[in-house]
């Protein structure tokens, strides 16, 4: 029987496949598809670390806005920022998180 994955071995699981997905689903439309995997990934990785929650629970917020049918992009570049807040700075956030737990011996 495999041992149980460690926090920061869940947590860059779960960063792989977020970016997967995103990385798959490039274009701000109505993707039902994408969102359902996303919140797959999401319960995967369970509770027990409030940042990694708080992180992700604002980037499905997100790809809520951007995988949604209604047109929120109105204004020019609107669409790549919310791209860049999701793909970049949250899910770097999320690594970071995996690292720092790793570092400490989770």
């Amino acid at each position: 029987m495999a041992a149980p994955l460690k926090a920061s071995e869940r947590i860059a699981r779960l960063a792989d496949q977020i970016e997967a997905v995103l990385d798959a689903n490039t274009n701000a439309s109505a993707n039902p598809e994408a969102l359902l995997q996303l919140r797959g990934a999401a319960a995967e990785l369970g509770g027990g670390d409030a940042y990694t929650s708080a992180k992700l629970v604002e980037l499905m917020g997100k790809a809520q806005v951007f995988y949604s049918a209604r047109g929120f992009f109105r204004f020019p570049g609107a669409s790549q920022r919310l791209w860049d807040d999701m793909r970049h700075d949250l899910l770097d956030r999320i690594r970071m998180r995996s690292r720092v737990l790793a570092s400490q011996g989770d």
